[in-house]
């Protein structure tokens, strides 16, 4: 064997003294691809079992804590179990072996196994389980059925050298800021002249001590979501000439991205329930669906709404979809549907999840296996 180059052996040695992520670094990822804010406060979410401190090696994605994704999370070492439904649902007065949640408890608690319930917001926010089930299904141009909420819409403004001002602009839209619609990259810009007189201890990029400095500037006007606001300002920070860069934040009136539960959109062509059905099971890996009706006219709208979803099937008969999908309904819902024009078809909660959960691991596998953390799904 040739020996290791200096190189070689200073990166295998960064690799074995790098720290695992902890549980708080995951779920700080997690929550921020769906805001928690948007999770309904009556429905139990966050970490359940472990600490925010604890190493996580092996990431173990499920629909819900069953015994088999219980078991295979047990199985890694320092483990974090991440489920849609929660394991827990209401406070316990008494942890026993001889009760079904009571001993996945103990059997996480025993074996060190952290276990994180993501928020129902991962259903409403854009790219979500709800996004990723109507991508799946093929509906194309999507809307939300119930919108609950808008993304808060924020408007940076920086001024900057004009032989920057491009640089500036291209790193604050990388990171997120400029898109209005269909639209990247979209600025407004202003020029005009900036005044600073740099103190002692400053170390001016333009100027000099103590003499005050008059310089041509462009002012940078960007719209941004509030959720990419930290990301756009450390862009901006990274690319920007001056030793102190001045910035303006402001909350806009306009409405930003909506989030809410369901989409609707238009299926390429107009077709039989039966060829729906077809591309359901086909899309989904599903056998079995369960289906409300069948209905003597082509369907154009498909609807879909990802896990148990009560309350939609009068939403979905108003946007007019022919037929609406979904991974659990009530039996309110089925009688509406008996009755009514949009045909119901559950295809199971954890089906209805797959494609989400499927978007996630993606997602974690690009962000934590750098880190040597494992990515595993479990159905």
């Amino acid at each position: 064997m040739c020996p290791d180059s200096p190189d070689n052996l200073e990166t295998k040695a960064s690799r074995r003294v790098r720290r695992s992520p902890s549980v708080a670094a995951i779920t700080e990822f997690l929550e921020y691809l769906a805001p928690s804010p948007l999770a309904s406060p009556e429905e139990p979410y966050g970490l359940q079992i472990g600490s925010p401190t604890d190493a996580v090696k092996t990431a173990v994605l499920a629909p819900m804590p069953t015994f088999d994704a219980v078991s295979t999370a047990a199985a890694h070492r320092n483990a974090l179990l991440i489920t849609a439904a929660p394991l827990i649902t209401e406070p316990m007065c008494a942890l026993r072996r001889d009760d079904p949640i009571g001993e996945r408890v103990c059997h996480l608690v025993e074996r060190r196994v952290a276990l994180y319930v993501l928020p129902n917001s991962f259903a409403a926010a854009p790219g979500g389980f709800d996004d990723s089930l109507a991508e799946r299904l093929g509906i194309a141009a999507t809307s939300v059925l119930r919108p609950t909420a808008y993304e808060q819409l924020l408007k940076i403004a920086v001024p900057t050298p004009p032989e920057r001002a491009d640089a500036v602009m291209q790193a604050a839209a990388e990171a997120g800021a400029g898109h209005i619609g269909k639209y990247s990259h979209c600025s407004f810009q202003i020029p005009g002249t900036g005044t600073f007189l740099p103190c002692e201890g400053a170390r001016p990029a333009i100027g000099e001590i103590g003499k005050l400095e008059r310089t041509p500037e462009i002012r940078i006007e960007m719209v941004v979501q509030q959720r990419e606001l930290q990301g756009v300002i450390a862009a901006i920070l990274d690319a920007h000439p001056y030793e102190e860069v001045a910035y303006d934040v402001y909350a806009l009136s306009n409405p930003g991205t909506p989030y809410g539960r369901g989409r609707i959109g238009e299926l390429p062509l107009n077709v039989s329930l039966n060829t729906v059905l077809a591309q359901v099971q086909d899309a989904l890996g599903v056998k079995s669906i369960r289906c409300s009706h069948t209905p003597d006219y082509p369907i154009s709208r498909l609807a879909a709404a990802s896990g148990q979803c009560d309350g939609m099937v009068s939403l979905a008969v108003r946007a007019g979809a022919g037929a609406l999908v979904v991974g659990g309904a009530s039996q309110q819902d089925w009688m509406l549907a008996e009755d009514g024009t949009t045909v119901l078809i559950d295809v199971g909660y954890a089906a209805s999840l797959g494609p989400g959960l499927q978007r996630l691991r993606t997602q974690l596998v690009k962000t934590f296996e750098p880190d040597g953390v494992e990515v595993v799904t479990c159905a």
